[in-house]
């Protein structure tokens, strides 16, 4: 198996194993009259039983019943036996298991004229016949000779080409006549055939079985395809033999239960019956496979009121289902338990083969291929090499990057922390100090400053490299048969190489760009047995999985083993993740790495994208028309494979239209046809078409003739209809509900079974014979989802069969079907067509279409029940089974992503907007509230599927009482999560933004790196807005690199890519109308071209400002450096710029160019500005600044007055140039081409600041005041046309006024169409956005009011920026979010709230009111008694919260200013608040009264700590200062002074001792005595910060933990006990609550150290980022952990594991947790000032110690790593094949 395994994953096309059957098809053989009522039963109780077992089994079964459904015109040209055949055939190969049950009774069965006869047999029997008098015309008149067969045959004419009225239904007595004629015909050819056969066999001229085709039944064929010539039989064949003792010939029905002649049994059929039976059969088979049943003859034969008739058929089926289920069973067993991966790759390796097998090999193209597969490029002279590969690849030094990361880099980190761990043993020595460290780290994802995912993605240097091969061409061009020939013959080209083959969009797998780079990447894995760490997670982060992929290829061995990674038809990819753009697609490959990839140009654009990405055409070939003597050679191959050929004739008339249309699929069909041409066909009866979509039509038509219209039409809207695409089973069951198809169907006989009533499985299977050339079948689950391979035949489908009406029809029937409303319902039929009958009680047998089977999700129903509700337009069905049913979104998010419910959701929404007028509002808005909760949580989500309860909980809150539909959303949401087996945190508060929030969605972007050091860099541009694509470019910060990345509007958030920026880039812009991105430094500029990622080479470097007009054709840049400013004409992107003219200018920092292309703006370090006119390169003219010689002007640093232009100074598309005059410090506005003054925008004594924000419409521009302190304190709204000032705030009644010398506006925007508003972001409240009221465009107000504050990140906005137009905002944070922002619906809420013309104080109160409803918690704690939660905010109140009965029991703003410090005393009585500037307020815990208020000695507050009502407060810094009062009585009781102290502080629980730290050592000072001195000579310090301090519960121990990643422990004595190392800073360490462990974190890691062992006990990691908070409850058994990752983790203490996770939307710095562990209380998002999480039953069980329950979680968590199934429910289709 090992072996077998390893050839396929390496892609060898040899000896393939057969692909894996989730399929169980039974043929069904018997004769048909005497055993019509086993049939019955059997279809009618077998088939359920059968159903529902193979789908626990994940498979699917159905019995093939041809005794109806073979349409007369079959028995009319002779072609029933080859049918039924031909469905054996496809059962045996298609069926897992068993495929052949047969019932052998006392009827032999019809026995058939031969359909051909080989002509070296015919002219044998001829001869024979004649010699034996027979009339031979007979043979001569019907037999023809067909030269077209292979060998030459003599083929028996269709009955009517002789008697035309046979087959005439109109003309019942023509009819009759020549229905007689036949059977007489028929009878004197037997004769003369079996006469004939008789003497060959006896003269030994022909076999004894030749001679037996004259003679045998269609039963005995059937018999002898599935039994006798069946190797091997054993679980795969059933036979049944049931016998008549004492048939009475002379009843009226004995006819029908044996074969009679002339009123006697015919003694020739009956031994031939006999022996098959006997001497055929029974020998082969086992007891297990023959059952033989003997009855008593009964005058109706069988009758189901006799004894022992009834207990044979209730034993017949009790039988037939058991041995099935054996068979199944042991099909089963005997399964090799091959991987997804192995399955997946098998797939593609098998279509690979197929389509080599038929494929005329076109050396020209593949020596194209070959040729661009083996050229170089040199890194370094930037263009194709000329040496031979073979010699390059000689030169090039091979090792694999993985080895040398493992080997090296890790060893040698590992050996230097040793050598650290034994110099601090040896320091410690002399405190007789223990050292406990935590090891040596192989593994360095638990150190911050090491990013191993970048470390896994970096791409080694090289000189030499390859790129990819791209082929494209139209549909139908041979693309996919030409890529299948690449594959076969790189292995020569490329010996012992590695074959990665994908046919894109034939496989689940092969959709999504993301689950074909994983199964890539898991394929080399496995090949080039590369191991990777579990933590690198490839399912989770799409842009991670590219870049790995693209690392990947760089990081394996070649050297001996090439890789060929082979990607057929990109243009089937889904449009996700943006696969089109090829963004993923690598362009520098190792020189043994190659890649060739397909497309149809015009389809996605994807050869335009990879064109921008990749421009070097020698890449590129597109498939050329396919020649004709290519094609003249195929006719020939594709024709013998059939063993058919065509006359010269025939074949001149093929190649006359192939070279009308010389396409491949159109020669492909054609011969199709032509393979049922005989050689006497002429041509000019043919008709085959002009072109394929004529040619589609053609072979439609011929369906429809061969298998009823009705029925072809069906069949062909609901495949091309579906959304993927249906399976047979599918089929059977939507044709057997339509009444239409089975009117068609029943027109000359009626349902064998009048409470079954489904269309007949033959039908079924001739039609999928038919269409299978042209059907591509891909395994959904159990099932095999057959879709179309070419889209031409889905686009002639729908113009065929789906227009009009009739397309919403078929929407409503698949909606109905994948709804389940049919199964085991009945549905009345009435036929009147031919035969008439009513089947009021018709069960159609309609398979069940449940959302969830077991542990297996319906993916059929969850793909395809939504989206044909939404093309049916069925709105509100759609909302109540999809979108707000918990359910089906569950489903969705777990067999899919998240992402799929949220564009099903769009799509509902799209739909509806574009059908205009809806039935309800509310429904549109249930479903668009849906889609916003799901778009705000998708990221929590996807990192765990299971969140999706949580999610909707958190956001609608666990009390909604909105919408019906919403509110039974959010029961079933908790009912769900109540219930469920995974053990969960619940909600009992909304602890996130509801779907009224502005908010759009929220997306993680690393904009500072994880390591501290890095927060304090200043940004200048970190994010940038391309409207062109709809998508925002920010700088991200992994480890010491940036990145550029692209991030998606338009999808959510998605990344589309990232590129490397190698300058450290603190800006980024966009320039030349998008079509450029400028990144920027303090140091430097470069410029990039957006759709290739090239640099723009410019002749001087470094620069220091660069200008691309708007029009993207001018480019100006400086290079002080050089004292030159160029400017220049950009054309293609190919093109290098062409100077235009150069000005030696110095200190040139920025540079304008003004819309019209004509004028260039050039400013100086000394903001003096020059313009020049762009086609002459001459000065307009100069405005120098106005120095005022009595004040001293600090010369600022270039990149400080640079960005200060880039704030101050706008330009119009009028040329009007906005800028704040340095001379006057006033903003002005002049003519740019002049220099003409027009306007002073000054409102304010003290002039204006360096910040302006222009209005789309160039209209309003506004300003900001800067008052006598330098704050840039209020704004301005100007007429810019006028210069009028227009607005300002509400609180500026004079334009003089200073306003509140406090505030300091950083940033601002003015935006809004209809409605105007003003977006500023004020120092004070710098995690908000302000958003102020200013009245309408054309009726402004004078004085403007504050609306609301978008208030959602957790740190300072660095940068916000408008998006599509002014209808959505873009925010980025410190806080490493970016946000996206609904201005649109912020317009349209203020409208719905205040109407046209709004009451000014209302909005006003509205804003007051959100701020105390909105305001942010600072700090909490509880109370002793677990009862209440004592909450303060960042506008000073005090909210006392209820947490028993979730109410708020008091709020009242106590103070001014944010209270930073809160705690509630050790006796519970008290409440003591403390504000950042010392002010102490103790409050009473009952009533709330203020007890006593104080102040700290010094102006800052920088900890806190209280026991035994005694509470210390201390200012840390060098110059320490602490102060102790009772608070009870308020007495000051001590002030104290320590050096670089109390940036932590602790009391012992009497309150007579204080822990504060000497940098980080532990210090321990008594409060009653003032002997607090201490020998520095006995302190181990390295001098580095304290981060946490911890005593424990025994007043005998206490801590220390500090930023070099130290705990140092000591007694309360001062007696240094223990050192404990870990590798990163130390966030916070306690105590267990024996007082025996320390558990500390840092990054990602918590380790458990025990004291008593001396020893680290374990190290456990659950959390992605530092750890902030680490609580216990009572019992020390339960653990919590809280981190900046956002996630809330509960812990089981004794075995170590995490046993529930919450994830947050909020970095989480203060959590609590009551002493029962019963409630977890946390800061959550804005939406409410405390969040509660209470856990589930599971996770109570875990909590109160059932061991077994946490046993059985583990296990189940392991099994998760092994189970497919179990990863399937939880994961992607992608993350099994891992």
């Amino acid at each position: 198996m090992e072996a077998l395994s390893r050839r396929v994953l390496e892609g060898r096309l040899e000896n393939l194993p057969p692909e894996k059957k989730t399929d169980v098809a039974v043929f069904l053989s018997s004769t048909f009259t005497d055993l019509s009522v086993e049939r019955n039963h059997i279809m009618n109780q077998v088939t359920p039983v059968l159903n529902k077992y193979c789908l626990q089994n994940k498979l699917t079964f159905r019995f093939i019943d041809m005794r109806w459904g073979v349409r007369d015109e079959a028995s009319v040209d002779h072609t029933t036996e080859e049918i039924v055949l031909d469905a054996l055939r496809i059962a045996k190969e298609d069926s897992k298991g068993p495929f052949f049950l047969c019932f052998l009774g006392d009827k032999y069965g019809s026995r058939l004229l031969p359909h051909y006869i080989e002509a070296k047999e015919f002219k044998l029997l001829r001869r024979i016949a004649m010699r034996r008098g027979y009339d031979v015309t007979i043979m001569d008149e019907w037999f023809e000779r067909d030269d077209n067969a292979e060998p030459a045959v003599y083929r028996l004419r269709s009955i009517d080409e002789i008697f035309t009225h046979y087959d005439d239904n109109e003309h019942e007595d023509l009819q009759k006549k020549d229905k007689a004629k036949w059977n007489q015909t028929q009878g004197k050819l037997q004769t003369i055939l079996r006469a004939a056969s008789d003497e060959a066999y006896t003269d030994r001229l022909i076999s004894k079985e030749s001679r037996h085709v004259y003679f045998k039944s269609v039963t005995e064929s059937e018999v002898e395809q599935g039994v006798i010539y069946q190797d091997p039989v054993k679980d795969k064949v059933i036979v049944y033999f049931r016998k008549f003792l004492d048939i009475d010939v002379h009843d009226n029905i004995a006819w029908r239960f044996t074969d009679l002649k002339e009123g006697k049994i015919d003694s020739e059929a009956e031994e031939l019956r006999e022996r098959l039976k006997i001497t055929r059969v029974q020998p082969i088979l086992g007891p297990a496979q023959l059952t033989k049943y003997h009855l008593n003859w009964t005058s109706t034969g069988i009758d189901e009121t006799d004894e022992q008739h009834k207990n044979y058929i209730d034993d017949l089926i009790e039988n037939i289902i058991k041995k099935l289920k054996d068979q199944v069973n042991q099909c089963l067993k005997d399964d090799h338990k091959f991987s997804p991966l192995f399955q997946e790759v098998l797939h593609h390796l098998h279509l690979c083969k197929k389509e080599t097998e038929l494929f005329v090999v076109r050396n020209d193209i593949l020596e194209s291929v070959k040729e661009r597969m083996f050229l170089v490029y040199d890194t370094d002279k930037k263009g194709l090499v000329t040496e031979p590969f073979n010699e390059i690849q000689n030169n090039v030094f091979w090792k694999s990057q993985y080895l040398e990361l493992d080997e090296t880099t890790f060893s040698k980190k590992s050996q230097e922390i040793k050598a650290e761990y034994e110099r601090i043993q040896e320091s410690l020595d002399r405190f007789d100090c223990k050292f406990i460290h935590s090891g040596f780290f192989e593994n360095n994802d638990c150190d911050p400053d090491v990013n191993m995912r970048e470390l896994y993605t970096q791409l080694p240097k090289f000189n030499y490299f390859s790129r990819p091969v791209v082929l494209f061409g139209c549909s139908g061009s041979g693309k996919t048969a030409m890529m299948a020939q690449v594959v076969k013959e790189s292995q020569n080209w490329f010996p012992n190489s590695v074959s990665v083959v994908r046919f894109l969009g034939t496989s689940l797998l092969s959709f999504s760009i993301k689950d074909v780079l994983f199964s890539i990447c898991a394929q080399i894995l496995a090949v080039y047995k590369i191991n990777i760490p579990s933590y690198i997670d490839l399912e989770k982060d799409y842009q991670f999985l590219v870049q790995f992929f693209q690392s990947l290829l760089w990081k394996i061995d070649t050297k001996d083993r090439p890789l060929v990674i082979i990607l057929d038809s990109i243009d089937q990819l889904k449009d996700m993740n943006d696969a089109h753009a090829m963004h993923w697609l690598p362009v520098h490959l190792p020189l043994n790495v190659h890649i060739v990839i397909s497309m149809i140009p015009s389809i996605h654009c994807c050869l335009e994208n990879i064109l921008c990405k990749m421009p070097h055409t020698e890449q590129y070939l597109e498939i050329p028309e396919m020649p004709v003597d290519i094609a003249n050679d195929m006719i020939t191959i594709r024709l013998r494979a059939q063993n058919r050929r065509i006359t010269k004739i025939q074949r001149k008339f093929v190649l006359s239209k192939f070279e009308n249309c010389p396409h491949p699929l159109y020669l492909r069909m054609i011969l199709d046809q032509a393979a049922t041409w005989r050689s006497t066909t002429v041509t000019s009866d043919l008709s085959v078409g002009d072109d394929i979509t004529m040619a589609i039509n053609k072979y439609f038509t011929s369906l429809e003739r061969k298998h009823g219209e009705v029925t072809t039409q069906k069949t062909m809207a609901y495949l091309s209809a579906s959304r993927d695409g249906v399976s047979v089973t599918e089929l059977e069951d939507l044709l057997s509900l339509s009444d239409e198809v089975l009117q068609d169907t029943y027109i000359y006989h009626l349902p064998p079974n009048d409470k079954h009533v489904r269309i007949p499985p033959s039908i079924i299977v001739q039609m999928m014979t038919d269409i299978r050339p042209y059907i591509i079948v891909r395994n959904v689950g159990p099932l095999k989802i057959l879709s179309w391979f070419h889209r031409q035949f889905r686009e002639v489908c729908h113009a065929r069969y789906l227009q009009g009406e009739t397309i919403m029809s078929v929407h409503c029937q698949l909606a109905e079907y994948f709804e389940g409303i049919w199964f085991e319902r009945v549905k009345p039929l009435s036929l009147y067509k031919v035969k008439k009958g009513e089947y009021p009680n018709a069960d159609r047998g309609i398979r069940p279409q449940m959302i969830k089977h077991m542990h297996m999700y319906n993916e059929r129903k969850l793909s395809e029940l939504p989206y044909h509700l939404i093309k049916s337009h069925q709105f509100e069905k759609f909302r109540n089974l999809c979108g707000t049913n918990f359910e089906f979104l569950q489903g969705i998010v777990c067999a899919f992503s998240v992402f799929e419910a949220i564009m099903m959701l769009k799509l509902a929404l799209q739909t509806m907007d574009f059908a205009g007028e809806i039935d309800s509002p509310q429904l549109y808005q249930d479903l668009d509230n849906v889609h916003k909760i799901l778009l705000l949580s998708s990221e929590n989500i996807s990192r765990d599927r299971n969140n999706l309860a949580v999610e909707i909980i958190s956001h609608f809150g666990p009390n909604y009482s909105g919408s019906e539909s919403l509110g039974s959303l959010v029961r079933a949401a908790m009912s769900s999560l109540r219930d469920s087996e995974t053990p969960a945190l619940i909600p009992l508060t909304r602890i996130a933004p509801g779907p009224d929030s502005v908010l759009k969605f929220s997306i993680t972007a690393e904009v500072f790196s994880r390591n501290s050091d890095d927060w304090n860099r200043q940004y200048k541009h970190v994010l940038c807005v391309d409207e062109t694509k709809s998508v925002v470019r920010c700088i991200y910060t992994i480890g010491a690199q940036r990145y550029l990345y692209t991030i998606s509007l338009e999808n959510y958030g998605i990344v589309k890519s990232r590129n490397d920026v190698h300058l450290q880039a603190e800006s980024v812009l966009m320039a030349g109308g998008d079509r450029f991105i400028v990144l920027e430094n303090s140091e430097s500029v470069e410029l990039y071209e957006v759709s290739s990622w090239k640099k723009i080479p410019l002749k001087y470097s470094p620069l220091d400002c660069v200008a691309v007009s708007h029009s993207g054709r001018v480019l100006a840049y400086s290079a002080v450096l050089f004292a030159k400013v160029v400017v220049c004409q950009i054309g293609d992107p190919d093109s290098e710029p062409k100077e235009l003219f150069r000005l030696d200018l110095e200190n040139v920092i920025s540079l304008m160019i003004s819309y019209d292309d004509q004028i260039l703006v050039v400013f100086d370090s000394e903001e003096k500005l020059t313009t020049y006119d762009i086609a002459t390169a001459k000065a307009l003219y100069t405005k120098e600044i106005k120095k005022d010689e009595s004040q001293f002007r600090p010369k600022q640093h270039h990149s400080v007055v640079k960005e200060k232009l880039g704030r101050c100074v706008k330009l119009t598309r009028n040329n009007t140039l906005i800028r704040l005059d340095p001379s006057t410090v006033t903003v002005c506005s002049s003519d740019l081409r002049t220099g003409e003054h027009l306007h002073t925008l000054r409102a304010s004594e003290s002039g204006s600041g360096d910040l302006i924000a222009l209005h789309a419409s160039e209209k309003l521009v506004a300003t900001v005041d800067r008052n006598k302190w330098g704050y840039l304190n209020v704004w301005r709204v100007w007429n810019l046309q006028t210069g009028e000032l227009v607005s300002s705030p509400d609180n500026v009644m004079e334009p003089q006024t200073s306003g509140d010398f406090k505030t300091s506006i950083v940033s601002m925007l003015l935006f809004g169409s209809e409605t105007l508003f003003l977006a500023t972001i004020e120092r004070q409240n710098c995690s908000a956005v302000k958003i102020s009221y200013l009245g309408t465009e054309t009726s402004l107000l004078p004085e403007a009011t504050p609306y609301c504050n978008l208030i959602g990140h957790n740190g300072t906005i660095l940068e916000m920026c408008l998006a599509y137009g002014d209808s959505s905002l873009v925010t980025v944070a410190n806080d490493n979010t970016i946000k996206v922002w609904d201005f649109h619906r912020l317009a349209v809420q203020f409208q719905e709230k205040f109407g046209n013309n709004p009451d000014l104080e209302r909005v006003r109160c509205h804003f007051e009111d959100q701020l105390l409803t909105e305001s942010k918690t600072t700090i909490f704690d509880i109370s002793r008694n677990n009862k209440k939660a004592f909450i303060a905010t960042d506008i000073g109140q005090l909210i006392i919260h209820d947490i028993e009965n979730n109410t708020i029991e008091y709020s009242q703003k106590t103070k001014d200013e944010p209270v930073e410090f809160l705690l509630v005393s050790s006796f519970g009585q008290l409440v003591v608040m403390a504000t950042l500037n010392g002010n102490i307020t103790v409050l009473s815990a009952d009533d709330n009264e203020v007890k006593h208020r104080f102040k700290h000695s010094q102006e800052i507050v920088n900890c806190m700590a209280e026991e035994n009502n005694i509470l210390v407060v201390g200012t840390s810094g060098m110059a320490a200062k602490g102060s102790v009062w009772d608070i009870t009585s308020g007495t000051l009781l001590k002030e104290f002074d320590l050096l670089y102290s109390l940036s932590v502080v602790a009391l012992t629980s009497a309150g007579d001792k204080i822990v504060t730290s000497l940098f980080e050592y532990p210090l321990v000072l008594s409060i009653t005595t003032d002997n607090n001195s201490m020998d520095m000579t006995q302190v181990d310090t390295a001098m580095t910060a304290a981060s946490c301090v911890a005593i424990d519960n025994s007043d005998s121990l206490a801590l220390i933990g500090s930023t070099d990643g130290q705990i140092r422990v000591i007694d309360l004595d001062g007696k240094y006990k223990f050192r404990l190392g870990q590798i990163s800073s130390v966030m916070t360490a306690v105590f267990t609550p024996n007082g025996k462990r320390v558990v500390s974190a840092g990054y990602k890691n918590i380790f458990v150290w025990d004291l008593d062992q001396e020893r680290l006990l374990y190290r456990v990691k659950k959390h992605t980022n530092f750890i902030s908070k680490i609580l216990f409850d009572e019992t020390g058994k339960i653990m919590v952990t809280a981190s900046w990752d956002k996630n809330i983790a509960v812990w089981d203490v004794p075995s170590g594991m995490s046993i529930a996770t919450y994830y947050g939307h909020y970095k989480l710095n203060e959590v609590k947790i009551t002493c029962d562990g019963g409630k977890v209380i946390f800061i959550p998002d804005v939406v409410n000032h405390i969040g509660i999480l209470e856990p589930n039953k599971m996770l109570q069980h875990m909590m109160k110690g059932d061991r077994t329950v946490v046993r059985d979680s583990m296990l189940k968590a392991q099994a998760l790593s092994f189970s497919g199934q179990k990863i399937t429910q939880l994961t992607s289709q992608a993350c099994t094949i891992l």
